[in-house]
């Protein structure tokens, strides 16, 4: 048996707030109030157990806990950890640290972090961060055994992607190859974390990520995906699928599921297999997930979708501009856009649209048009954020090329922020067009007789106008406090 004793964290919530630290949503969910189950980590703790090594699993964001308490439950159970792992992301990685520190010195324990800041970022992270001792660059699942296995975590060298302090000298060893048999992973270790914390936006209900499938071949230049999963794209048997959320539906009654995975309905036949399998199986369940516009504009297709649960699509469409689509290395039609739009309001299944604003070569012409573009679209439902540079993603270093960047502190690298400044654009211009668009959007008559005369949406239209409304009243005081 392995002799470590191993604390897999969800870190605790940053000035009160849970956030996203996976995935290449990385966000504050504090205005949608709502935890995410940490789906890498309830993984990685499936495969420690199948591979008899002792650990821990703690959700520390869902259970709303600090390192006081957290080391308070850990002498309490008797397990002294002598790893600690945990996932991070750009703007939470110098507080996720800094919070996990207690439980490091207590136990004498090791740091090792993983996410996409960490892939992209590798050796500015652990030069600038002391306190991490690993970091893991790319898929973690596998490096993690791999760094398990070795009873001292000596000879580093000998394991494959990951970022190391030797000494006083950061050290870099090449590259993991990507998981290529998905359907070898196990199932999450879900029964280890506490499932009545995730609930759905606005509704309460219970709901789980399912992964599908990893990487992405688009590569937008902003995106963190790739990061992740790299650009090779790879997918689960839709019948394991399947499986899992039968599983998951029998063992905790859970009904609600986030498909998961960069590119969902890239592959069509994937799409219809495992809608038919949902269909054959009458197994009555709930599921949404991300997609692309020119993957869902076929009729046959989105009807099936309907029919085997999906009530949710959400669509990464960032601007109106092909330009500016273009520029980002969105390869999107803006016809696909509005006939994949037009196609779910006709079937029925919700869309929810997603817009970036201050791109470089925006202006605020351009910004307007791009409210204008969401409006004139039969969207349920829409989100505007700024343009945020990730380290390691192509976007960042153009930034940083442009001299564009008027600030590199990773933590105001996150929605509520914007660090670009342009010749047409600045902080204060873009954050007054987002909220503008907030208010448009939501507030507009036609909008709200439509979703109050749908009795069921009611909740998740109240929850989403707080969210723009929050985001409008805080980015007005914002514009106030800079103005005076």
């Amino acid at each position: 048996m392995n002799a470590h004793a191993v604390l897999l964290i969800n870190p605790p919530p940053i000035h009160c707030a849970s956030w996203t630290r996976e995935g290449r949503c990385q966000e504050k969910e504090d205005t949608l109030g709502t935890v995410k189950p940490p789906l890498s980590l309830a993984l990685i703790a499936a495969l420690l157990r199948d591979n008899k090594i002792y650990f821990k699993l703690l959700d520390a964001t869902a259970l709303n806990i600090k390192s006081e308490e957290i080391c308070k439950l850990l002498v309490e159970s008797k397990f002294h950890p002598d790893i600690i792992i945990y996932c991070t992301t750009t703007a939470t990685i110098l507080a996720d640290t800094k919070s996990l520190l207690h439980i490091k010195k207590r136990f004498h324990a090791k740091l090792i972090a993983f996410g996409a800041h960490l892939s992209g970022s590798p050796k500015e992270s652990l030069e600038k961060i002391p306190d991490i001792d690993i970091g893991i660059i790319g898929e973690p699942e596998y490096t993690i055994l791999d760094l398990l296995n070795k009873d001292n975590l000596e000879n580093l060298n000998e394991v494959d992607g990951i970022v190391w302090r030797n000494g006083k000298e950061v050290k870099i060893t090449k590259s993991r190859q990507w998981i290529e048999n998905l359907d070898r992973l196990p199932q999450p270790a879900w029964d280890l974390l506490p499932l009545e914390k995730y609930v759905l936006p606005f509704t309460n209900r219970r709901y789980l990520l399912v992964e599908t499938s990893r990487g992405c071949p688009f590569a937008c230049d902003f995106c963190v995906a790739t990061l992740n999963h790299g650009t090779r794209f790879r997918e689960k048997n839709p019948e394991t699928v399947v499986d899992e959320m039968s599983d998951l539906k029998q063992k905790f009654n859970v009904e609600n599921f986030n498909l998961f995975g960069d590119t969902v309905t890239l592959n069509k036949k994937f799409v219809e297999k495992f809608c038919d399998e949902l269909i054959k199986r009458n197994l009555n369940v709930r599921w949404f997930t991300n997609t692309r516009a020119d993957t869902i504009y076929d009729l046959d297709l989105v009807k099936k979708m309907k029919a085997s649960g999906c009530w949710m699509l959400s669509i990464g469409i960032e601007s109106y501009s092909e330009k500016t689509r273009k520029d980002m290395h969105k390869k999107l039609e803006t016809d696909k856009i509005k006939q994949s739009i037009e196609l779910l309001r006709k079937i029925g299944v919700i869309s929810f649209g997603f817009f970036i604003y201050g791109y470089p070569g925006e202006t605020e012409k351009d910004m307007y048009e791009t409210t204008k573009f969401a409006l004139s679209l039969p969207l349920d439902y829409a989100n505007f954020y700024p343009a945020v540079p990730y380290p390691g993603t192509e976007f960042y270093n153009k930034c940083v090329q442009e001299g564009y960047l008027t600030s590199v502190s990773w933590d105001k690298m996150e929605y509520s922020s914007y660090v670009i400044k342009t010749k047409e654009l600045n902080e204060d211009s873009v954050k007054k067009a987002i909220s503008q668009a907030y208010l448009k959007f939501y507030l507009r008559p036609r909008f709200i007789f439509r979703h109050i005369r749908n009795i069921g949406l009611i909740n998740f239209f109240l929850g989403s106008l707080k969210y723009g409304l929050k985001f409008l009243g805080k980015n007005l005081k914002d514009t106030s406090h800079n103005e005076t």
